[in-house]
């Protein structure tokens, strides 16, 4: 027999922005993410944040984004989230087991159905333009479309 209580879903922790102490690393210079490349290395690169970008909207973005695949490791927490800000796509990583994460704009491959959840985020942010412009220039898609 039940009580006649509904069970309320499990909430979802509070993610935390771990910007790094003194590091700049993935800090631009301007109101733009940019895509920097190591002289001598043309295949290392470095993606840089917006300057403007405010402590409150790194909190935001990393609670707003959308856990890629964790491969095959069983883990409690994504290791790794995907978010969109004015088209560009952002990455971040966990420094602790999924309390917080350090975020950077993206290069590289992205699976088809994560670029499509992506976009469907760029239509409801209405960056759609910028968005795929974004992933013509820096991202490879991989997979089929589902």
């Amino acid at each position: 027999m039940t009580s006649g209580k509904s069970s309320s879903p499990v909430p979802v922790p509070v993610r935390h922005y771990d910007k790094g102490e003194r590091r700049f690393k993935h800090v631009g210079h301007g109101p733009t993410p940019i895509i920097e490349f190591s002289p001598g290395n043309p295949k290392m690169w470095v993606g840089k944040c917006p300057s403007t970008l405010t402590a409150q909207q790194h909190k935001q973005l990393v609670n707003e984004a959308i856990p890629g695949s964790n491969g095959d490791r069983e883990l409690a927490f994504p290791k790794k989230l995907y978010v969109v800000h004015d088209g560009a796509i952002y990455e971040a990583q966990t420094t602790d087991r999924g309390y917080s994460y350090h975020g950077y704009p993206y290069r590289g491959k992205l699976a088809a159905t994560l670029v499509e959840a992506l976009r469907e985020m760029a239509m409801k942010k209405q960056c759609q333009e910028a968005f795929d412009r974004w992933v013509k220039e820096q991202i490879e898609i991989h997979g089929t479309w589902s």
